[in-house]
């Protein structure tokens, strides 16, 4: 499947680094799928939420956890080393919470498809 991202018609979209073209795989659950055949324009849809779920996971709370053990350990008068190592560990350890949550994640990250 080609992908064009909605911000294709932006007039800086070839500047921003959010703009994703690339053939991608993408599997939808649909009861209906005896209407769709290989070559068909689709649209592929996620809820609003779950992206903004998406995003607090990816992004916001690891920052928070970067951020958060710094000064944690700042305060405690750990030493630059110490801090920078641990705060490694912390961060790896968050992202392995999501990856051996990921079949969790990925039944309630389900996508929606409809003709185009």
């Amino acid at each position: 499947m080609h992908v064009v991202s909605a911000c294709s018609s932006c007039k800086a979209h070839e500047k921003c680094a959010f703009v994703d073209k690339a053939d991608k795989i993408v599997e939808v659950e649909t009861s209906d799928w005896q209407q769709y055949s290989v070559g068909d324009s689709v649209i592929v849809s996620v809820n609003e939420s779950l992206g903004l779920l998406a995003v607090l996971l990816a992004y916001i709370l690891p920052a928070v956890v970067i951020i958060g053990s710094i000064a944690l350990l700042q305060i405690a008068s750990a030493s630059e080393v110490l801090t920078a190592t641990i705060t490694l560990i912390v961060t790896a350890l968050y992202f392995l919470l999501l990856y051996h949550l990921r079949d969790k994640l990925q039944r309630r990250f389900s996508f929606g498809i409809t003709k185009a």
